[in-house]
C-alpha cells in the first residue's frame, strides 16, 4: 500500500510497518466520530490529555522503550501532532492548550545533532566513533535510548536558563528553532545516528 501511494521507484523504510500504522487510523478516528476535530475536541484544550489519547487511540504513536528495566516513554509523533494543531491555530481555537509547556522536544535525529554541533551534547568515544561512522545503533538499544533522553534533557535544560529573558519559551518552539537551525547547517552539522525505526 506505502509503495503505490508513493510510487516503485521510491523505497519507503518499514513499508509494512508503515502501511499498519495507516490503517490504523479509520479505527482510532470512530472513537472520535471519525473526525480528527473530535479527536482534538476530546482532550478539552489539553495538550498532555491530546497525547495520551492519540497514544490510546492509534497503537503506531506509542514510541517507547525499555532502558535498564525502565519504561521510557518518547512519544515524539504524538506530540508533534498536538505541538502542529498549537502552532497552527496560534494558540488558540483548536489548539488553545492550557498546558502546552508539558511537551517535551521531539526526540529524533537531527536535534541531538545540532546540540552536538553547538558543543552542549558530548558522546562517549565508542558512541562518536560509531555516529561518526554512520553504524547503525540498533532501535530500543542503551545508546539509542540514552541520545533520545539525553536531547530531552538538554532541551529542558535551555528552556530554563533562557526563560527569564524569554518568559513565553517552550520546549515546542525550541524544538522548532534548534531543528530548523539543524537543517539549515547541516552541511556542516555534525553526523547524526542512524536507526532504523518507523517513530522519527
Amino acid at each position: 500500500m506505502v509503495q503505490r501511494l508513493f510510487g516503485r521507484e521510491c523505497p519507503v523504510p518499514l513499508a509494512d510497518e508503515r502501511a499498519r500504522f495507516l490503517a490504523e487510523i479509520p479505527k482510532g478516528l470512530r472513537r472520535h466520530g471519525g473526525q480528527v476535530t473530535g479527536l482534538v475536541a476530546a482532550a478539552q484544550q489539553s495538550a498532555a490529555a491530546l497525547v495520551d489519547l492519540v497514544v490510546e487511540a492509534f497503537p503506531g504513536f506509542r514510541d517507547q522503550a525499555v532502558y535498564r528495566g525502565r519504561q521510557v516513554f518518547f512519544y515524539k509523533r504524538a506530540q508533534i501532532f498536538v505541538a502542529d494543531v498549537w502552532g497552527a491555530f496560534g494558540g488558540g481555537g483548536p489548539g488553545a492548550f492550557h498546558d502546552v509547556q508539558r511537551l517535551t522536544m521531539f526526540a529524533d535525529y537531527r536535534v541531538p545533532a545540532q546540540l552536538r554541533t553547538m558543543g552542549i551534547l558530548h558522546y562517549a568515544t565508542a558512541l562518536a566513533e560509531a555516529v561518526d561512522a554512520g553504524r547503525e545503533l540498533p532501535a530500543g538499544g542503551e545508546a539509542e535510548v540514552e541520545i533520545r533522553a539525553a536531547t530531552v534533557e538538554a532541551v529542558e535544560l535551555m528552556r530554563g536558563a533562557l526563560a527569564p529573558s524569554l518568559p513565553g519559551i517552550t520546549s515546542v518552539t525550541l524544538d522548532w528553532w534548534l531543528w530548523e537551525a539543524g537543517e539549515a547547517g547541516k552541511d556542516a552539522q555534525s553526523p547524526h545516528h542512524r536507526t532504523l525505526v518507523p517513530y522519527y
